[in-house]
């Protein structure tokens, strides 16, 4: 089958042109336009738009920036009077033709035309009882994990370590080398079914509890889920925590913190049977997006990024105190968070929804440092030790990934990888066989895997999954390695490197 982006952005191109309107005129009138969930409007970026009218490489468009562009459009054709093709001007129509791209973008991202050579290859299929395997119809879905950033050790004196375990996520890229010569299984197991209908496992971290290996996850409906993601069995059932869906935790067992877009922190006590939490400060005005963990002055701390264009820090000693925003208000809305430290220094790197990429002093000592943008929203980031040096790894709506060398004076992007064409949804850092890599999920489905030494593919990434990732955890545990990754279909999947 053809990729189906390819006649998506090709009507998208036929609405835009039928309305008169360029890019930069469709930019401007973007943000003119109401939301229909009575939520902050959005101004697209060109940029953005390029993306989805692209004739080579159209990207699926985030589902905001799908409504904004085509509610402005026949906004702009009923203000001019303009008569367009029931095809192109009935709004149903428009959200059917989304819903079946996207369905058929993550059932087959590569959208090749004819069968090939790999026809022969297994894939995984889920079933109620567990997996099976049969021959794949089609060129065999690679996936690349998504890592919600998880605690990193010291490696080296006087150089930082993230916080509690390893975490982390990345790009993509052809192999660099032949998967004969892989050496670690790239075979993902199913560890829970989707539990209902559009209930997406939004958010996990991965750690240990008394000697024992423990993935908690947090889902769409505001739940939390402790599971042993080593022997796939679960510690209790769903606890009732959020109002609204769970975009991300943050895990320093015995104790984890979750973030939530109806605008609250929650403090867990992973301890009590059934785990216990509280809500830490007042309720923002807008959602929290992520959340991670960190040590200041010896006191451990939360991190969180908001739709309320702030970076705050929360004690954890003091949980009923509201967190502390650090240099007041950015620009625009703080959609991912990590932390780490660099020369003895807590520090936090942050992505935004304008695409920048900031240094923050978790001490509030000095002010945030500007270390660069992306083209499009940067809604995953990751800190990790890679050869004795403090990297980021960023990840952004624009199919880009980039590494930034935090041990620098002055600290730039540098690409990782080709642009995959696709929006980086997670990433997260681990170590395979003693080779520091970032797993990475994005918005086609796939999960890639990259050395960070050589900055090169590692392997054939991670397989299994039928639907794209949404976050990835990665921890080294008992001499082994351990990534879980939380999909859109709300399956949660594990593999042991």
């Amino acid at each position: 089958m053809t990729d189906p982006r390819v006649e998506f952005a090709r009507r998208l191109r036929a609405l835009q042109e039928a309305t008169g309107l360029s890019i930069r005129r469709l930019e401007i009138e973007s943000e003119r336009t109401p939301r229909r969930r009575n939520e902050d409007k959005i101004r697209l970026k060109r940029s953005t738009i390029a993306g989805m009218v692209s004739r080579e490489h159209p990207v699926r468009p985030q589902l905001p920036n799908f409504e904004v562009f085509i509610d402005t459009c026949l906004r702009i054709a009923m203000e001019n009077n303009i008569s367009l093709p029931p095809n192109l001007g009935d709004p149903v129509t428009w959200d059917e033709a989304y819903r079946d791209l996207r369905d058929l973008v993550d059932r087959y991202p590569r959208g090749v035309d004819t069968p090939s050579q790999a026809d022969n290859a297994p894939t995984i299929e889920r079933v109620q009882n567990g997996l099976r395997e049969s021959p794949a119809p089609w060129v065999t879905r690679r996936q690349v994990l998504l890592a919600a950033p998880i605690a990193l050790t010291v490696v080296a004196a006087g150089v930082v370590a993230p916080m509690f375990l390893r975490g982390s996520d990345s790009s993509s890229g052809e192999p660099s080398f032949s998967a004969d010569d892989s050496t670690y299984s790239p075979l993902g197991r199913l560890i829970s079914a989707p539990r209902d209908k559009d209930n997406p496992v939004w958010s996990v971290a991965v750690g240990a509890l008394g000697g024992d290996a423990l993935a908690i996850v947090g889902r769409a409906d505001g739940t939390v889920q402790l599971w042993n993601p080593i022997t796939g069995s679960t510690h209790g059932n769903p606890l009732t925590a959020h109002d609204q869906p769970i975009y991300s935790i943050a895990l320093n067992a015995p104790t984890a913190v979750s973030a939530s877009s109806d605008g609250t922190l929650r403090l867990w006590d992973l301890t009590t049977d059934p785990p216990t939490s509280m809500r830490m400060g007042d309720r923002q005005e807008a959602g929290i997006n992520s959340v991670a963990l960190g040590t200041v002055a010896d006191h451990v701390v939360a991190v969180s990024a908001g739709d309320d264009r702030t970076v705050r820090v929360w004690s954890l000693a003091t949980p009923a105190l509201t967190g502390t925003a650090l240099s007041g208000q950015l620009d625009s809305e703080v959609k991912s968070v990590a932390t780490g430290i660099v020369r003895g220094r807590a520090v936090a790197v942050s992505g935004s929804a304008d695409g920048t990429v900031r240094l923050w002093d978790l001490t509030g000592e000095h002010p945030a440092r500007l270390l660069g943008a992306h083209q499009s929203t940067v809604g995953t980031v990751a800190i990790g030790v890679v050869s004795d040096t403090i990297l980021a790894v960023s990840g952004s709506e624009d199919g880009v990934m980039r590494t930034w060398d935090l041990m620098q004076t002055e600290p730039h992007g540098v690409v990782l990888g080709d642009r995959i064409h696709s929006a980086v949804k997670t990433v997260a850092i681990g170590t395979i066989k003693g080779t520091t890599v970032a797993i990475a999920g994005s918005d086609d489905g796939a999960m890639r895997i990259w050395d960070l030494v050589t900055r090169r593919p590692y392997g054939n990434g991670l397989t299994g999954p039928a639907k794209g990732a949404e976050s990835i955890a990665v921890a080294s545990l008992a001499s082994r390695t351990v990534v879980v990754s939380g999909h859109w279909d709300g399956t949660i999947w594990t593999w042991n490197l």
